[in-house]
């Protein structure tokens, strides 16, 4: 197929079909977010084993015996040991006793375990998402289906990139192990060993960029996916090339665009571009470009013959065509009533682009009013647990009586540029009300962690700081903005609910793709909200703590 038609593909499934793309992503964004999970769970265990035996009380009352503003103002470079007092220096060395050290070891390790498993299960739902989304059918059904039928290989094929990272690390480090020969030798043998591991991950990465294609387009499994993503750069070289420049194209125009974020101070919009546009239009281009056929609106399948045609995958399993579509006849009534939904009618039916934008978010606040009263109980229940975390962190830290003034100009607490502090906070806000609410699919893990962290760090600093400075720099956005938070870690709980009602096997895929849909729908509506909390904190709450607290 034309280079320049997958490119177009890439660009219509997006800008017609994004209330499908984003839910896949989200739901992508929701199960990465499970990677977190058992480092935050080991520091916490960390920081309860260091508070029960007394070692962070001690570490604190040798902080505030120290002079830190004689600290601060020493040079970095005249800063050693000796520029902490004995009992400090003992109070930060046993910090790192063994059990501290295997508990953090412990969580790092399993941290990768599960990012391996998560990338699996994150690709599986991307790709099929994606390639449903391309060619007329439910993309979040086929998200949700295909990540209980193709775990497996998408699995085997993030083990085997860790492998070939593995693999290309060999050489360099037997470069870095001359050293202790030679410093000559090891600086020579390190630099040619660097360009050979980066010539053996690079080769290797682009060797396995097709194999998720070849699993969701071809129904093969983990071996055959290897061999014709391997075999791909030769049977479509001119592709092969195409997919390379434009994928660097895309994530290096990417990357000038974060450094100018990240000079604004707006680098949080890098995170929504990156998984939300950059990655979907790459992989729709990628699966149209494998695939060989173009964007199609309706649910027709150009290269079967027949609706009950089989195929028959490597792994000896059959999928009928049936299987690997879901006719646009299964949507829910829901999806065709708000505004946001790409039916399967041709472009030239919709309405303008501006006119969708604003029903979109439209429909997203009836959406969030309709969670709101439909759900209370899940709502309560992330509330209940936002609310212990806070009392914990208050507990953890008001026994050191610090009582921070807020200091310096208080009308400059958040910034000195308030739109871009309004930008960041915005998009910082909806990014972690996206990770609580599609956290869900997780069985809700994700989610308890977020409202324990958040709520643990508003209790922790409410523990720290005056009660007066407190109210005034939290109170005017935090009625807002905690709510949304908390009204998101509820519908985390409520689609956990529907996870485990299909594993249980009283819930259907069907019903657990219209919660995604529908957390898709609130989401849009907590931004409205949060972009008026965001607003308040940066414009109205630095005016409101200055007048009172003068």
């Amino acid at each position: 197929m034309n280079v320049g038609t997958s490119i177009r593909s890439g660009v219509r499934v997006l800008t017609e079909r994004p209330a499908s793309v984003l839910p896949v992503y989200l739901l992508v964004v929701g199960i990465s977010a499970v990677t977190r999970v058992p480092v935050l769970v080991g520091l916490a265990a960390i920081i309860g084993l260091l508070a029960a035996d007394g070692r962070l009380d001690t570490l604190f009352t040798e902080l505030q015996a120290a002079d830190l503003e004689q600290l601060s103002e020493t040079p970095q470079s005249e800063l050693g040991p000796e520029a902490l007092s004995p009992a400090l220096e003992a109070a930060v060395l046993d910090l790192f006793s063994p059990e501290i050290v295997a508990l953090f070891v412990g969580a790092v390790g399993t941290a990768i375990v599960v990012s391996i498993l998560a990338n699996g299960f994150g690709n599986a739902a991307a790709i099929n998402g994606i390639y449903g989304c391309l060619y007329g059918t439910d993309g979040v059904r086929d998200a949700v289906d295909g990540v209980g039928r193709d775990w497996k290989p998408f699995v085997g094929i993030a083990l085997a990139q860790v492998g070939i990272l593995l693999l290309g690390a060999v050489p360099l480090a037997i470069g870095a192990g001359l050293f202790s020969v030679s410093p000559v030798a090891g600086t020579a043998a390190t630099l040619v060993g660097g360009l050979l591991s980066v010539a053996i991950i690079i080769v290797g990465l682009l060797l396995l960029a097709f194999a998720g294609q070849a699993v969701v387009v071809d129904g093969v499994g983990f071996g055959g996916a290897l061999r014709r993503s391997a075999g791909f750069p030769f049977r479509q070289p001119i592709p092969f090339v195409a997919y390379i420049l434009v994928t660097l194209g895309v994530f290096g125009a990417l990357s000038v665009l974060g450094g100018l974020f990240g000079a604004l101070g707006v680098s949080q919009l890098t995170g929504i571009l990156s998984p939300l546009v950059a990655i979907p239009f790459v992989d729709a281009f990628k699966t149209a470009l494998y695939a060989d056929r173009p964007f199609s609106p309706r649910a027709v399948d150009q290269h079967q013959s027949s609706p009950t045609e089989t195929q028959v995958t490597d792994g000896g399993d059959q999928r009928t065509v049936d299987d690997m579509q879901t006719a646009t006849d299964d949507e829910t009534a829901a999806d065709h009533e708000e505004t946001a939904v790409d039916d399967q009618s041709p472009a030239a039916d919709k309405p303008p682009y501006r006119q969708r934008f604003v029903g979109a978010f439209r429909d997203g606040l009836a959406a969030l009013g309709g969670f709101v009263r439909g759900h209370p109980v899940p709502i309560l229940a992330a509330a209940a647990v936002f609310g212990l975390a806070a009392v914990g962190g208050w507990q953890l830290t008001a026994q050191y009586a610090l009582d921070l003034p807020p200091g310096g100009d208080v009308g400059e607490i958040f910034g000195t540029f308030p739109l871009a502090v309004f930008v960041m906070l915005a998009a910082n806000n909806w990014l972690v009300s996206a990770t609580a609410i599609y956290g869900g699919i997780a069985l809700g893990v994700p989610t308890a962690v977020d409202m324990l962290l958040n709520g643990f760090i508003v209790g922790a600093v409410y523990g720290v700081v005056e009660p007066l400075t407190f109210a005034a720099l939290v109170a005017p956005h935090g009625v807002i903005e905690l709510p949304a938070i908390i009204i998101a870690g509820g519908l985390g709980f409520h689609l956990a609910v529907t996870v485990a009602g299909v594993f249980r096997g009283t819930r259907t895929s069907t019903e657990l793709a219209d919660v995604l849909r529908l957390a898709y729908r609130v989401l849009l509506g907590l931004a409205v909200v949060l972009v008026i909390a965001s607003f308040i904190e940066a414009f109205l709450t630095p005016a409101i703590a200055e007048l009172v607290l003068q």
